[in-house]
Order: C-alpha cells, then sequence, then structure tokens
C-alpha cells in the first residue's frame, strides 16, 4: 500500500489497513526511526480509556476490609 504525504505532514491510512490494526479516529501511533534510513516502525499504542477501565478496582483485593468499607462508592 502507498501513500502520500500532504504538505501539512500528514498522511491517509488505507480503509484495511486501519480495519485490520483496529485504528480508529483518535488512537494513537507511535512513530519510530530504525537503523535503516528508509524504514519507520509505526505502533498502534493502547486505548488509555481501555487501560483505566482495565485498572479500576484492581487493587481491592489487597486493602483491608476495614479500609475498603470506608472508601467503597
Amino acid at each position: 500500500m502507498i501513500t502520500t504525504v500532504t504538505g501539512k505532514h500528514q498522511i491517509t491510512i488505507p480503509a484495511k489497513l486501519a480495519a485490520a490494526m483496529g485504528i480508529v479516529p483518535g488512537c494513537r501511533l507511535e512513530w519510530q526511526p530504525t537503523n535503516q534510513p528508509s524504514v519507520i516502525r509505526v505502533r498502534v499504542l493502547p486505548d488509555r480509556k481501555a487501560i483505566a477501565n482495565g485498572l479500576l478496582g484492581a487493587g481491592r483485593q489487597f486493602l483491608d476490609s476495614s479500609v475498603a468499607a470506608k472508601t467503597s462508592r
């Protein structure tokens, strides 16, 4: 797949590639140079909201029951 860089240094990700990689509007991509001058590594970063939701309440099992009663929502 070939894309063109615009005057504002933007690119369009081909729809098939975006769908296969789960890239949706608002996704964050990490761009890294490699040892090869013409190769750039791009990584889709995990969604912050999904990470936060996964961590919500994760430490409750380690709370003392009296502390847990005071801090429960």
